[in-house]
């Protein structure tokens, strides 16, 4: 009696072992992470999950959002799902990741992952996206979450004013 309980409890350690090893830091773990902070608005944890190219991006999506009401953002998050569809390695330190969203987050469904070395040397995988790419696209973020908000191409051109001064 005394080994079935041992065994099980060393069983159940083993499985609990093996679910918490599960990486954060592999590209896909860091897409998934970065889409779910951005759809919460909060651009601080998608910072931490972004190179600083992807931080005017990040930028211009928050001075987009910011007049959604907590209802816009609520009925927004109802039944968020990211689904990561291919993960694509490019070279040592370039991976593109293929996702969707649902509902969708943005006109375009593939982001770029950079290696980055931290303090301790250890490599951490970023989002690497330009506001200018996002320009580029058809649609906005405010156009999906809450249409009638101002265009992305207004809140562009405040954020190079307030760069040129």
């Amino acid at each position: 009696m005394r080994s079935k309980i041992n065994t099980s409890l060393s069983l159940l350690l083993f499985c609990v072992l093996l679910f918490s090893c599960k990486s954060t830091n592999s590209p896909k773990a860091v897409t998934e992470t970065f889409l779910v902070s951005v759809a919460r608005l909060d651009m601080n944890m998608a910072r931490n999950y972004s190179t600083k190219t992807t931080w005017d991006f990040l930028k211009v999506l928050e001075r987009s959002t910011k007049d959604l009401s907590p209802e816009q953002k609520e009925s927004y998050l109802e039944g968020f799902k990211v689904t990561i569809l291919n993960e694509k390695k490019l070279n040592d330190s370039t991976y593109m990741v293929s996702f969707n969203t649902t509902p969708e987050l943005f006109p375009f469904h593939e982001l770029e992952l950079k290696a980055e070395k931290n303090l301790e040397g250890n490599i951490k995988w970023k989002v690497n996206y330009s506001a200018l790419a996002f320009a580029q696209a058809d649609t906005t973020i405010q156009e999906v979450m809450a249409p009638g908000i101002d265009s992305l191409e207004d809140q562009l051109l405040q954020l190079d004013s307030v760069k040129s001064k």
